[in-house]
């Protein structure tokens, strides 16, 4: 057996943390399965995601499972200590976020000439 841990901030803002003792040889969604969280309303539709992923290869935006931040297929092999984290798909773009920010400066720097 191996100790791991899963963890996940929901849509909501609830945190989700477990640890568990886990066969040798587990691979992610093989734990998401055994932990329970595939059916957890805060984490709704990851089961099915898990369905339609479960051979294809992490993308970087819409891939929603990790170790330790970097993103993993649902099928690799889970070692001593990992902890499995739960992506969830992001509210806003960073890039356009940067850029409104950028404009609303440079719209501040030109009102104050």
């Amino acid at each position: 057996m191996i100790d791991i841990a899963l963890g996940c901030v929901s849509a909501d803002g609830e945190q989700l943390y477990a640890e568990l003792a886990v066969p040798a040889g587990t691979t992610i969604h093989q734990a998401l399965i055994i932990s329970g969280w595939l059916d957890l309303p805060a984490l709704q539709g990851l089961g099915d995601w898990c369905k339609l992923n479960a051979d294809a290869d992490p993308n970087h935006k819409a891939w929603r499972v990790g170790i330790y931040s970097q993103k993993k297929r649902l099928d690799a092999v889970l070692c001593d200590g990992d902890r499995i984290e739960i992506y969830r798909p992001l509210t806003h773009d960073p890039m356009a976020k940067r850029k409104q920010k950028s404009k609303s400066r440079m719209k501040s720097k030109t009102a104050k000439m």
